[in-house]
């Protein structure tokens, strides 16, 4: 990890506390989160996932299937098993975040080394800076539909940008908007968000039940989409099922490995496991249901078929209902950039430069990073790198299945969570710091699935069929070759632990002075 060459007044304060009768220094945010600070009830819990459920990521995340020929129980079929796998991964990473108190990148050491880990938390943290980007311009969007409602002269805001920059003034304003009204929000600490994700709950569930009603009722039924039968010429009709489902899983790949940066603040693990399977199962298949139902009668009501609900609102001929579901998504986003973008990459930005960077400051420099991605570029006019970040799941999954392997059947579930914020004397230094099972592991899990992701990427690059096909699982696979090269390579290589720990262990993170020492 290199040293920043900034201000000692910008130096983040080591604390010092015993643990498992040893001395742990670190900046706070990194520090196990004592028992007393767990006051993550179930509740909340479920809150954190049913604010996850509603967005606009997810009505819209059965539409590619339908749109393939599947027929929309089949497309709802396939989002419900995506959902229940990243569940049941969510609720055992879940489960050691609640027990040890500690977060991904901290946890994530015991696999991959105290410095090997940056390998895991580079992965995830360059796949959330630009979804944060990217759904920072999609919650303008909704700003946009907003002013209109409330200023119909809005809709003829002149444009002064040329068609090559792909974003218009309005929406260059109302992405700014958005920008700043959730800029303070950043400086929430993790512990308090529980208050915006019941603010969510909340709201969402009304608002989501009142779009089904309105859709229902205005269209007498569930529409002619909900008549289609399932019919996929030119593809095994197994191939287009998972790769829905692998659909499903990729916004959520992510959200597998965050979650221990927030159930470390949950008051039981129990809660957590059943909290976690049924919250993120059921709720985002519904908000899926809801976009077939919406969209379906969308063509009845008005004839005009399209997939995204800020296009359904702007339909409506109330204003006020236009503002008012232009708001509710905005909140969806709202909550949802947070959660699953800007606090993961704060909690990993806060690992790697631990003397500089607090969860806090990391998560302003997510905001910083996002903008500098230019999303209304990525938004208008790369389909690739938008399918790129559909297909990353290529990288999560594997991180995923060393993580749980190593915890669950290498370790069995035996963590000396002290010895993760040490160096030479820790059980998890490995060599030099690195795992190097855990690298092969990785490295081969990609193996299989790298031909599909190069085609999915870009289309022009030809790969054998049978290869595209296996993408349609990219993340069971990852996850599960990933688990068994782990297994088989500490079978043939066992690791081989220091004999003790001394009584002043190296502190490898967050001391005054320099982190390595």
């Amino acid at each position: 990890m290199s040293k920043l060459m900034l201000s000692p007044r910008l130096q983040v304060s080591a604390v010092t506390i015993e643990l498992d009768n040893a001395s742990i220094t670190a900046q706070p945010d990194l520090l196990p989160v004592p028992k007393s600070d767990r006051t993550w009830t179930t509740l909340h819990l479920g809150g954190y996932w049913i604010a996850e459920a509603f967005g606009i990521s997810q009505y819209q995340v059965a539409s590619t299937a339908v749109a393939a020929g599947l027929s929309p129980g089949a497309a709802i079929g396939a989002v419900f098993l995506g959902h229940v796998l990243v569940s049941i991964a969510c609720a055992f990473n879940g489960w050691i975040g609640a027990t040890h108190g500690i977060n991904f990148p901290v946890f994530a050491r015991a696999s991959f080394g105290i410095y090997g880990n940056i390998i895991a938390v580079i992965c995830r943290a360059m796949a959330a800076i630009v979804w944060f980007g990217t759904q920072s311009f999609q919650g303008g969007l909704c700003i946009e539909v907003m002013l209109r409602a409330i200023f119909p002269s809005f809709k003829s805001f002149k444009n002064h940008l040329a068609p090559a920059n792909h974003v218009s003034s309005s929406e260059l304003l109302c992405f700014f908007i958005f920008y700043i009204i959730q800029l303070p929000l950043l400086s929430v600490h993790i512990s308090k968000l529980r208050h915006l994700f019941m603010l969510k709950v909340l709201i969402m569930p009304i608002f989501g039940f009142a779009l089904f009603g309105w859709a229902v009722g205005k269209a007498q039924g569930f529409g002619p989409i909900f008549s289609q039968k399932t019919d996929v010429p030119g593809f095994p009709v197994a191939v287009v099922f998972f790769s829905a489902m692998s659909a499903a899983i990729a916004p959520k790949a992510t959200l597998a490995l965050n979650i221990c940066d927030f159930t470390r603040f949950a008051k039981s693990p129990r809660a957590v496991v059943w909290t976690n399977i049924l919250s993120l199962s059921i709720p985002v298949t519904l908000c899926s249901v809801l976009g077939v139902v919406v969209t379906s009668a969308t063509q009845v009501i008005y004839g005009v078929s399209t997939w995204n609900p800020l296009q359904v609102c702007e339909l409506w001929s109330s204003r006020t209902a236009q503002f008012f579901a232009a708001f509710c998504w905005a909140l969806a986003v709202l909550a949802t950039n947070i959660s699953a973008n800007s606090t993961a990459v704060g909690n990993d930005l806060a690992i790697l430069w631990p003397q500089y960077l607090t969860i806090r400051r990391g998560q302003y420099v997510c905001a910083v990073l996002g903008l500098v991605t230019c999303p209304w570029i990525i938004q208008n006019n790369a389909a690739s790198f938008t399918a790129f970040l559909g297909g990353y799941s290529i990288f999560l999954g594997p991180i995923c299945g060393i993580l749980l392997t190593d915890y669950y059947l290498h370790r069995r579930r035996r963590l000396d969570v002290a010895a993760l914020f040490h160096k030479e004397t820790s059980p998890y230094w490995y060599t030099h710091g690195i795992n190097p099972r855990a690298v092969v592991a990785f490295a081969l899990a990609l193996i299989p699935n790298l031909p599909g992701f190069a085609n999915k990427v870009n289309s022009k690059v030809k790969v054998p069929i049978g290869a595209t096909y296996v993408f349609g699982l990219v993340w069971p696979v990852g996850l599960t070759l990933a688990s068994i090269s782990y297994l088989l390579l500490n079978l043939l290589s066992p690791v081989r632990y220091p004999h003790q720990r001394t009584s002043s262990p190296n502190v490898s993170i967050g001391s005054e002075g320099d982190p390595e020492k």
